[in-house]
């Protein structure tokens, strides 16, 4: 299952990361979660500690906004 949103403030970014956190030690099927834009960046590193199965980065060019360069996102979790 994915979920993306765009956050208007930080406390979404909060409820993404609890929804995450809830939702994927319910759900039988790995779960993908992400806030876009500059507000949601931190989602891409750190979604995987509150449950999202995998992050995306961008390569040449950006899919959605917020997403950071690979090499970024790689040293970030790293």
């Amino acid at each position: 299952a994915k979920v993306a949103v765009m956050p208007r403030h930080h406390e979404d970014v909060l409820a993404l990361l609890g929804a995450t956190q809830e939702a994927s030690g319910q759900l039988p099927i790995p779960l993908v979660s992400m806030a876009m834009g500059p507000l949601g960046a931190v989602t891409r590193l750190c979604g995987g500690v509150f449950g999202s199965a995998l992050s995306f980065g961008r390569g040449q060019g950006a899919s959605a906004p917020g997403q950071l360069p690979v090499a970024d996102l790689l040293a970030g979790l790293e």
